[in-house]
């Protein structure tokens, strides 16, 4: 029977380490994600929700590396916080579903904590957001 690898993940990760790590993501700066990255390697057991995690965020950095972004999949997401709501909740469904391994848990388990923090953030698109709201 396999463990719960998002509880697993979340007991490994330093969450100071990977806040900075988002916040560097979030303002694009690459180099000191770069260096956060690297600490929470160092810091991480090699558990395969472990893996997962890290892949993740290595896959956040290399999007915000990118200079062609129109096949990068949260780029293309309207950021409005019914929106990022939505995304963080479904990543959280599967970082906690049975269904997926530890490394698929862990994975899904960096993007609920990147798009939590993007909500934090106050990324969302004011204007997208009030053209939400005026539809109801």
């Amino acid at each position: 029977m396999k463990s719960n690898g998002a509880a697993e993940t979340a007991a490994t990760v330093p969450p100071v380490q990977t806040e900075k790590f988002y916040e560097a993501i979030i303002d694009r700066r690459i180099a000191d994600a770069e260096k956060e990255l690297d600490s929470i390697r160092t810091a991480i057991p090699g558990t395969e929700a472990s893996k997962g995690y890290l892949k993740a965020l290595e896959g956040l950095l290399l999007t915000v590396k990118s200079p062609d972004d129109k096949y990068l999949y949260l780029s293309k997401i309207e950021k409005t916080s019914k929106n990022l709501k939505a995304l963080r909740k479904e990543f959280e469904a599967h970082s906690t579903s049975r269904l997926h391994s530890e490394y698929d848990s862990g994975y899904f388990q960096a993007l609920e904590g990147f798009v939590r923090k993007l909500e934090r953030a106050g990324v969302a698109d004011e204007k997208s957001d009030h053209e939400e709201k005026n539809k109801h």
